[in-house]
């Protein structure tokens, strides 16, 4: 989006780039505890004084929009923030956690079949077309991830704050960068280098205008800003 402003009938281009910004949801019942669990886990105490303190943080920002997973830990996230800023709230499915193998949910972290299924998956993520069994996958993750982007890039919004979570997150940072060029191996490395704390904030901007790098090659539509901010935890 471009404005324009005359001064001294000259006139000036400013550049406008939509902000997205991401938050990790507070601190839930599912963090806490010691079994696979799936997106019904709640926030934990912590986890609700978590999200009051980083909603204080963003009555300091502009904010059109709260859009959150649809996982309960999100939603509770997103309508304390959201209620603090007096915005309103949407959920959508594409930014959801990522679905393990249905056979570890429920079963304690240090089960020894839960655990060699979640190795089994984490060493094999990278290669094409693998699946241990009804999990999403490395494909279902790019997928997914290029869709969370062309829909932020379609609303009409221009300050967008999405409340999702930690491995997600991690991945779509990694298609924003790519984008369809994105390889398992590179989303692995994503994965396994940063990391998200509950309540972090992440902020990328979409460009309003094709770039270049000094190669010539064409940059990333999406602009980096920051990663993972949680000054406000102290």
């Amino acid at each position: 989006v471009h404005c324009t402003t005359k001064t001294r009938n000259s006139c000036y281009r400013i550049r406008v780039m939509k902000t997205n910004y991401f938050v990790r949801h507070g601190q839930s019942e599912g963090n806490e505890g010691r079994v696979w669990v799936d997106g019904t886990s709640p926030l934990s105490v912590k986890g609700k004084e978590q999200a009051r303190v980083v909603a204080e943080r963003f009555t300091k920002l502009p904010v059109d929009i709260v859009v959150s997973s649809s996982m309960n830990r999100a939603i509770e996230t997103a309508r304390i923030i959201a209620e603090r800023i007096d915005k309103k709230t949407e959920q959508s499915d594409l930014f959801g956690e990522r679905r393990h193998p249905s056979i570890v949910y429920g079963k304690i972290r240090t089960d020894p079949e839960a655990m060699k299924v979640s190795q089994e998956v984490r060493e094999n993520f990278h290669l094409p077309g693998y699946r241990h069994s009804d999990e999403e996958n490395f494909d279902d993750f790019k997928k997914r991830s290029l869709a969370c982007l062309k829909y932020l890039e379609d609303r009409s919004e221009q300050n967008i704050l999405v409340v999702t979570h930690g491995f997600f997150l991690r991945i779509l940072m990694a298609a924003a960068i790519f984008g369809d060029e994105l390889t398992g191996q590179e989303c692995e490395g994503f994965i396994r280098s940063l990391q998200m704390n509950n309540t972090g904030i992440t902020i990328i901007r979409l460009r309003d205008a094709p770039y270049q790098l000094s190669t010539g090659e064409q940059a990333s539509k999406w602009e980096f800003r920051v990663w993972n901010d949680h000054a406000h935890l102290g």
